[in-house]
Formats: C-alpha cells, sequence, structure tokens
C-alpha cells in the first residue's frame, strides 16, 4: 500500500512559498484520516492570476485502483484523470460502444427510484455484467439496486 503522501496529486507545481503552507494543510488533512485510504487531489488556483484558492477533493482507492485498472494506467494519473477530466472514462466507453470496438455491452441499473420516475435511468459500458454491477455499486454508489440487464439499442 502506498503511503499517505503518495496518495495526493497536486494541479500544478508549487512554488517555494506555496511549499511550507500547503504542506503543512495537507500533512494536517492526511494526519486527521490515518484509517483512510484514500487519494488526495489537491486543486491550487492559477499562480499566474494571484488566485489563491485551493480545494482537496478525495477520492477512495477502490475508485481510484478500479479506474487505474481500466485506464490501464498508474493510480495517481487515474487520480488527475478522475479529478481534471470527469467524464472521460464514460465517455470512453460510450465511444467504443458505439463503434463497436471490443466486446462492450451497454448496462442498465434498474431501482425503485428509477422504477418510480423519481430518479433517470442511469446506464454503463461494461464487458460484463459483473463489471457492469461492480461500477454501480462500488463506484456510483448505488445500494438499492432491483436489477441489471443489458440493453444495447442506441438512443441517439
Amino acid at each position: 500500500m502506498r503511503s499517505a503522501i503518495d496518495r495526493v496529486v497536486f494541479s500544478r507545481s508549487l512554488t517555494p512559498e506555496e511549499r511550507e503552507v500547503v504542506g503543512i494543510y495537507v500533512a494536517s488533512v492526511l494526519i486527521s484520516s490515518p484509517l483512510e485510504e484514500n487519494y488526495y487531489y489537491v486543486d491550487l488556483g492559477n499562480v499566474n492570476d494571484k488566485d489563491t484558492s485551493m480545494k482537496i477533493l478525495t477520492f477512495s482507492s477502490k475508485e481510484v485502483q478500479w479506474q487505474a485498472n481500466e485506464l490501464m494506467c498508474t493510480d495517481l494519473q487515474a487520480v488527475y484523470a478522475i479529478a481534471e477530466y470527469d467524464g472521460f472514462y464514460e465517455e470512453l466507453m460510450e465511444l467504443l460502444w458505439v463503434n463497436e470496438v471490443n466486446d462492450y455491452d451497454r448496462y442498465i441499473a434498474q431501482t425503485e427510484a428509477t422504477l418510480a420516475g423519481d430518479e433517470p435511468v442511469r446506464y454503463c459500458i461494461a464487458r460484463s455484467e459483473k463489471d457492469a454491477l461492480f461500477y454501480f455499486n462500488s463506484i456510483l454508489g448505488f445500494e438499492d439496486i432491483i436489477t441489471i440487464r443489458k440493453d444495447n439499442e442506441e438512443i441517439f
């Protein structure tokens, strides 16, 4: 398992003045949750615009390692991709599915809320129903899935 500091990604290089302040703050975040195996993305404002804002985004190790495995990249590259290119993986899978590259299918998760019409139907592109179930449960956080069904009808 990676050390806590090895699970932190910065949006840009730090200036010498920022290293001390940001380092102390990030260390305090890491110390406050030592049992958590999370990855962190520190979004720093643009140094040229004198933007001094800072946001720390937290991602579960399960999500990061799954994304890294799917994109065939390192964990830290996956953190960067999740933080900076939200939806990239989903768009890539949809593009592969539409163009019939590899053996991908579209799966729809039905929950009580989607059946009642309270929420829109959610789908994912995956290689198998097992992969789709993992995505819906672990990545999207669905807990009340009634059924998952294959639906390869294009809706464009």
